[in-house]
């Protein structure tokens, strides 16, 4: 018999990206209200299920299409090396055979609101001269 218990990783505090990108970990416990974001999301199967969605916040950002499409492969890449690095060190998580589909891109934004939602890590996006909020979900099972 199955039995499924919730798995919830373990925050990085800082990565660098590229020479111009960092995500830092966001200690502030503040609610943050999404409107305007991308999305990009990552399914997990195997002995783990479930997936992990990941939002770059643009409220308040006055953006281009030029600059939303150069942002958001820096985006997506950033949320790649971040959710594989916490994978890869998570001391439980490691453990497990999993399969991590590619990444599945929305522009189509969804509000989000962080005071509703338990397991919601969150970021800053260092990227040049500005800041954006990342959030990230994650809906982990283990099935033993």
């Amino acid at each position: 018999m199955d039995v499924s218990k919730p798995i919830e990783l373990a925050r990085i505090s800082e990565i660098k990206i590229l020479h111009n990108v960092r995500l830092i970990h966001k200690l502030d416990l503040n609610p943050i209200y999404s409107k305007d974001n991308l999305r990009v999301q990552f399914d997990i199967s195997g002995e783990i299920r479930g997936g992990i969605t990941c939002y770059l916040c643009l409220d308040g950002h006055e953006l281009t299409q030029a600059e939303r499409n150069y942002i958001l492969p820096l985006f997506v890449e950033s949320m790649n090396i971040l959710i594989g690095r916490q994978i890869t060190l998570d001391d439980e998580l490691s453990n497990f055979k999993l399969n991590l589909s590619s990444p599945k891109l929305s522009m189509i934004a969804k509000e989000i609101n962080t005071s509703l939602r338990a397991l919601t890590q969150k970021y800053d996006l260092e990227l040049e001269e500005q800041i954006f909020n990342v959030l990230i979900e994650y809906n982990l099972t283990a099935l033993n």
